[in-house]
């Protein structure tokens, strides 16, 4: 007997052992499929499923207080799905409703893996549609004629085929402000109450935190300079547009006068919209404004822009506070360094040419880029920031005389050549006023290349003087003499 159940033991201590290792698998393979479920709904979204209970009671909330239609949310992407995905996270974890805002998801190309979240999002929310793109092939990594073409193919099919009054432009590597949706609503009123207005951004282009006012998140301005970066437009702006819209710098061409027609945008104190850095990458601009762009955040505040007046950014009412403010601006001097300067009135400083600019744009810490011939959030060449905790007006020399002419002032396009000689000699050049002596050492030196240009009764060469321009004798060097002379010669 003993026997037996020594020879019995074995057996029944495997089959247990058996039974416990499969109970094990059981529950480990539960736990994986679970966390994985869990994962998958924590990656794609970052709001309530359409099946939830809790998204069904805000809907209802949301239904008894405005079912209105806004505007359609056009989202333009392309190869990024972790951009995607998280623009979208955003998008519709702050959309007030489901009725009052519909999201159209606008796909240049195939790519998978961006399909797949486009997708997916479609299918865990209402009135939110992927359309695709067929892709423009483009030649030596010059992405910006896919870029126009995708741009005009989808605001053609929301405006024409899917015929929305009003869509609010964004990018996948876009964050967007906690009021970001009050804000467009509030801008869908001013594009309704004002010719003079075409665009309404949530862009600020000098909104680094050290230049703007970081408690006003109510403050709004107009500019001349179309921003972009998350911005609304009419179909009936559209329609005047599509027709001559370019193969390529679309957003370049907006800003020529005679397609922006005097009209101005609005734009915010503070960003409604940042770049996302760690998923951007570089972009089409190649990391240009790299510096810039980091030091813009999207509001954290939660304005309600609904009590916030119309009235205020219209054009009568908004250039006779503009005029009253520099009017009443204390002048600043910045070569003074014993300044003082109070929080409790405004500064004003005049520039004269785009040397003058530059010059207070790099004080400033302003982008410095010339389009159509103004300056980044210009208005009538009026560029407003915060310095020292005070409020600045950077303004033209005739406006800085008279104020009353504010609109009078005329943008020269000729800025747009001046600026880039002026970028292209603080790059390549170091400036020294020919004072008219041959300094025969320096000449006949091999390591630099003199080249003297004259450029009679132009402001960008200080004091209709000769400039003398010094760079290395290298490749490069002949490269940016040579470039250089085409730019004079241009310019002249």
């Amino acid at each position: 007997m003993k026997r037996v159940l020594r020879r019995a033991a074995p057996k029944h201590a495997s089959t247990l052992f058996k039974v416990i290792c499969i109970l094990v698998l059981c529950s480990f393979i539960f736990y994986l499929r679970s966390e994985d479920r869990e994962l998958r709904n924590d990656s794609i979204i970052h709001a309530p499923g359409s099946s939830s209970s809790n998204e069904e009671e805000i809907l209802k909330r949301n239904m008894s207080n405005d079912t209105t239609f806004v505007a359609a949310v056009l989202v333009f992407c392309a190869t990024r799905p972790d951009a995607l995905r998280n623009h979208l996270s955003q998008i519709l974890a702050q959309r007030p409703s489901q009725f009052q805002y519909h999201v159209i998801i606008s796909q240049d190309g195939n790519k998978t893996a961006v399909s797949q979240v486009a997708q997916r999002f479609v299918k865990d929310f209402k009135n939110v549609t992927h359309i695709q793109h067929e892709k423009t092939e483009i030649k030596k990594r010059n992405n910006y004629p896919a870029i126009s073409a995708h741009y005009k193919w989808a605001l053609d099919k929301v405006f024409k085929e899917f015929r929305y009054d009003h869509v609010i432009v964004t990018e996948d590597d876009l964050d967007i402000g906690n009021d970001f949706f009050s804000y467009f609503h509030w801008g869908e009123q001013v594009l309704k109450s004002d010719d003079t207005i075409w665009c309404v951004s949530a862009w600020n282009d000098n909104g680094g935190s050290s230049i703007i006012d970081t408690e006003r998140g109510d403050l709004v301005w107009r500019t001349d300079f179309f921003p972009g970066l998350g911005w609304m437009l009419s179909r009936e702006l559209w329609e005047e547009l599509s027709p001559g819209f370019p193969v390529a710098y679309w957003d370049d061409w907006m800003r020529k006068p005679e397609i922006r027609k005097s009209r101005s945008c609005i734009r915010p104190e503070i960003s409604r919209t940042s770049h996302n850095m760690k998923l951007a990458g570089k972009g089409s601009s190649g990391g240009m404004f790299k510096d810039y762009l980091s030091k813009i955040s999207a509001s954290s505040s939660n304005i309600d822009f609904s009590l916030l007046p119309t009235k205020i950014v219209q054009k009568e009412s908004y250039d006779k506070r503009l005029i009253e403010e520099i009017e009443n601006a204390r002048p600043i001097d910045l070569e003074n360094a014993t300044t003082s300067m109070e929080k409790t009135y405004n500064y004003k400083i005049a520039y004269k040419n785009i040397r003058d600019w530059h010059k207070y744009a790099a004080k400033f810490k302003l982008m410095t880029d010339i389009r159509g011939g103004m300056q980044r959030t210009a208005y009538y060449g009026v560029v407003t920031l915060m310095y020292k905790n005070c409020r600045v007006f950077v303004v033209p020399e005739s406006t800085y005389q008279k104020p009353s002419e504010l609109a009078n002032y005329v943008y020269d396009s000729d800025w747009d050549k001046q600026n880039r000689f002026v970028e292209f000699e603080a790059y390549y050049c170091t400036t020294k006023k020919y004072t008219g002596k041959l300094n025969k050492t320096r000449f006949n030196c091999h390591a630099t290349i003199r080249v003297i240009v004259s450029a009679p009764s132009r402001e960008h060469l200080s004091d209709q003087s000769k400039c003398m321009l010094v760079c290395r004798t290298n490749l490069h060097a002949k490269l940016a003499v040579v470039t250089m002379i085409s730019v004079m010669v241009l310019l002249l």
